[in-house]
């Protein structure tokens, strides 16, 4: 089976996003054309929903986006994710976990990254025990050496979040043997006078 004319635009207008850089109007462009052929197409909606959200601040735009493709193919496990992070940033953490919660229900996932962002949805709630722990369940779903790295890296900067909250202990003044012995002379100089 080969790639449709959606699929070939849909890539035309992810490769025109870098990272450091994008062509925006080869993007948009191409985005536009993926979806002309597809209005559905789970991709090019998803990349459409995450530009509208993230860099155009349009966020109940790019929820739209993502709903739809939810409803036309929950299977794009790629929405979930992205639906996810966006939710979380937008503060509407309810919404986040539900949608987190029905990605977990599909058959393929990327369940560490799903359990990753319901630790960070914790963490914005500032639960940093419930947080670890979900880092901790997100690493035995890791199979990879560089993800792995980075849920530890999560894990050391919560836990530096943490202490931040914690009450400082106070210091006891230590005081010397000698201002000790001078106050114990004086005081029994004193008893012996007034003797």
């Amino acid at each position: 089976m080969g790639l449709t004319i959606a699929d070939q635009y849909y890539l035309k207008a992810s490769g025109s996003m870098g990272f450091f850089g994008s062509d925006w109007e080869q993007l948009c462009e191409s985005l536009n054309y993926a979806l002309s052929y597809e209005e559905t197409h789970a991709p090019s909606l998803c990349l459409l929903g995450q530009i509208q959200a993230e860099h155009l601040g349009n966020y109940e735009e790019g929820f739209s986006c993502f709903d739809k493709i939810i409803a036309s193919n929950p299977e794009y496990t790629e929405v979930y994710t992205t639906y996810a992070r966006l939710l979380i940033w937008a503060n509407e953490l309810e919404r986040a976990k539900k949608v987190i919660d029905f990605g977990l229900t599909q058959k393929t996932k990327d369940e560490a990254q799903l359990f990753w962002l319901t630790s960070y949805m914790y963490e914005c709630k500032e639960d940093f025990k419930k947080s670890i722990q979900l880092l901790k369940k997100a690493k035995k779903e890791t199979y990879n050496e560089h993800y792995f790295d980075f849920l530890d890296n999560e894990i050391k900067r919560i836990k530096k979040k943490r202490k931040l909250d914690a009450p400082k202990k106070k210091k006891k003044k230590k005081t010397s043997k000698k201002k000790n012995s001078k106050k114990k002379k004086k005081n029994s100089s004193k008893k012996k006078k007034k003797k």
